[in-house]
């Protein structure tokens, strides 16, 4: 079996056969019990974001080391050389698109909460867990990009998100088949993660064919006319 992509996950650990020796359970397990230690948010995009900042923070302190043992000397860079990754990411359009996205669905799983019955309950905790990787792995696809020694990074996450925007798509079709008083919302929040998934795809053209996204032929179901 080949080893597990660094980042190539949704977080659903309690579905995963893999988390003996999966390095970002590890990660995150550590990561939380820090946050927990500190008194901080560990849900919600808002803690995603401040992980992922901190991430980058960790990655370039590495490359940094890096670049001391290659003996490249960065101080010498003209400031229009540098760039904050972080900072270009949360202004890219798609990262936007990919934000507004889990903004309208968050309010669209309030509205339709009180309609769930148990036939529908596995496709609506989909959405609530699945959405909010949305923005978080595009912003990280995002921030990666166009840095060489971390483009397998970019990949991992394009593809992660493109998951998630797959398996959204899904719940919406069951959803909408479900419960008629809200197709036309299902319709309309999967016609957006289908096209956020396109730009993603064409943006980081290695996801296609990836083994680990969802099934695409379920990914296409038809909404109640």
């Amino acid at each position: 079996m080949e080893i597990l992509p660094f980042n190539a996950c949704d977080y659903r650990c309690e579905r995963c056969l893999e988390t003996e020796r999966c390095a970002v359970f590890r990660m995150g397990k550590e990561r939380d019990e820090r946050n927990f230690a500190l008194g901080r948010e560990t849900e919600g995009i808002e803690a995603a974001l401040r992980d992922v900042k901190e991430i980058f923070a960790e990655t370039t302190e590495m490359l940094l080391e890096k670049a001391e043992e290659m003996g490249i000397d960065l101080d010498e860079m003209d400031d229009t050389e540098r760039r904050d990754p972080f900072e270009e990411a949360k202004q890219d359009p798609l990262y936007q698109q990919a934000y507004d996205f889990m903004i309208r669905t968050r309010a669209f799983l309030e509205r339709a909460e009180p309609l769930i019955t148990p036939a529908g309950q596995e496709f609506y905790e989909d959405v609530v867990w699945h959405h909010t990787i949305v923005p978080a792995k595009t912003f990280r696809a995002i921030g990666s990009d166009d840095e060489p020694e971390i483009r397998f990074d970019a990949v991992n996450s394009a593809a992660a998100a493109i998951k998630s925007l797959t398996i959204c798509i899904m719940a919406f079709g069951e959803l909408a088949l479900r419960y008629p008083e809200i197709s036309e919302e299902c319709r309309g929040l999967s016609k957006t993660a289908a096209d956020i998934k396109r730009a993603l795809r064409e943006r980081f053209t290695e996801c296609s064919g990836r083994q680990f996204e969802a099934d695409e032929s379920r990914g296409s179901l038809d909404f109640p006319a």
